[in-house]
């Protein structure tokens, strides 16, 4: 991005335009490119974390999860467009009380995290040591094979 175009404007906010336009991109994405750039955000949230970035790894754990539930959608041959929707229906689906609905809301707390910086760092643990087994997991379970 040229100087020129962030002149003036807070970091946060080029990095969430930065991160759009990548998440936008994703959906034209194939599914080996998608899975292989939502798996890696996972490690580079986990380093932003370390590193004391933890508006940064709320904002990159929130897309990951995004892609996920939508992934999972389009695996269930779900609407992608209310991941509400699809979270309660794979937890009826799968019989699992509330499992994919805790998920979704997790991501969306680091959502909130990442637009206002509202959780203190001991609210922010759990959901970063939460989400991405949660993640890797469903696309290993989801996730059409990549060898066809």
């Amino acid at each position: 991005m040229p100087a020129s175009s962030v002149v003036g404007r807070p970091m946060w906010c080029v990095c969430y335009n930065h991160l759009t336009t990548i998440a936008r991109g994703a959906e034209t994405m194939t599914t080996t490119e998608s899975k292989a750039s939502t798996l890696e955000s996972l490690d580079i949230a986990q380093r932003e974390f370390e590193a004391g970035n933890y508006i940064e790894s709320s904002r990159i754990l929130w897309q990951a999860t995004q892609a996920t539930y939508r992934m999972m959608a389009k695996a269930h041959g779900l609407d992608t467009s209310n991941l509400g929707k699809v979270a309660k229906a794979l937890d009826k689906k799968y019989n699992t009380r509330y499992r994919y609905l805790g998920y979704l809301i997790s991501g969306r707390l680091l959502r909130d995290h990442a637009e206002m910086d509202v959780l203190e760092y001991y609210e922010l643990d759990s959901p970063h040591e939460d989400l991405p087994p949660f993640i890797r997991k469903c696309y290993l379970q989801f996730a059409p094979d990549d060898a066809s």
